[in-house]
C-alpha cells in the first residue's frame, strides 16, 4: 500500500480479487481533494501459457473500451483511466460509495415494492447497455452497488462483458 500508479493515483488498501486480478482503493493526487477511485489490476492466478495472458489481457482491454464507449451513464462507474505500467495492466474508475445489494440482501428480504423498485432501476441501466450492444454476462448482487445518498443501482465489474 502506498504505492503509486502513473504518479498519480495513490494505492490505500486492496478491496478484493479474483480469478483475473486485485481490485483497490486508491486516491488521484493530480485532482482537487484528491477523490478515491478504484483500481483493477490484471494479474491472472494461472499464466502457465501464453494463451492464458493473452485471453486475460483481451478481456482486460474489452473492458476498457466498454467502460469507455458506455460513457457517461450515471449507473455505470466511468473509466477514468486504462493504464499500463511495468508490464501489468490496470483500469482505473470512478468510485462509487454505497452498499453491495449482496450485503443489503443479507440483512434480510426485500419488501415486495422495494423487489419492483430494485429490478425497474436495474432494468433502466440494462436497456442501456443492450442499446450500446454490451452483454454484462456476470449480473449477481456482488456487482450491483446501491449509491450512498441517491440510492441508485449502479452495475459494476464490466469484466465479463461480451459485445452482441
Amino acid at each position: 500500500m502506498g504505492q503509486r500508479l502513473a504518479h498519480r493515483y495513490r494505492i490505500d488498501k486492496l478491496m478484493g480479487q479474483g480469478g483475473f486480478g486485485k481490485v483497490f482503493l486508491a486516491h488521484d493526487e493530480q485532482l482537487p481533494g484528491h477523490p478515491l477511485c478504484v483500481i483493477k489490476q490484471l494479474s491472472p492466478i494461472h499464466t502457465d501459457t501464453t494463451n492464458t495472458a493473452d485471453t486475460a489481457k483481451r478481456l482486460f482491454n474489452l473492458e476498457a473500451e466498454t467502460l469507455y464507449h458506455l460513457g457517461e451513464h450515471p449507473q455505470i462507474p466511468r473509466l477514468l483511466a486504462h493504464i499500463e505500467e511495468d508490464g501489468e495492466l490496470y483500469l482505473v474508475q470512478e468510485y462509487i460509495p454505497g452498499l453491495a445489494l449482496a450485503d443489503e440482501l443479507a440483512t434480510g428480504p426485500m419488501t415486495v415494492d422495494g423487489a419492483i423498485r430494485c429490478l425497474q432501476d436495474l432494468l433502466t441501466v440494462l436497456a442501456f447497455v443492450h442499446s450500446q450492444h454490451v452483454i454484462h454476462r456476470d449480473i449477481k448482487p456482488g456487482n450491483i452497488l446501491r449509491r450512498q445518498g441517491t440510492g441508485e443501482l449502479v452495475l459494476i465489474d464490466f469484466g465479463a462483458v461480451k459485445a452482441l
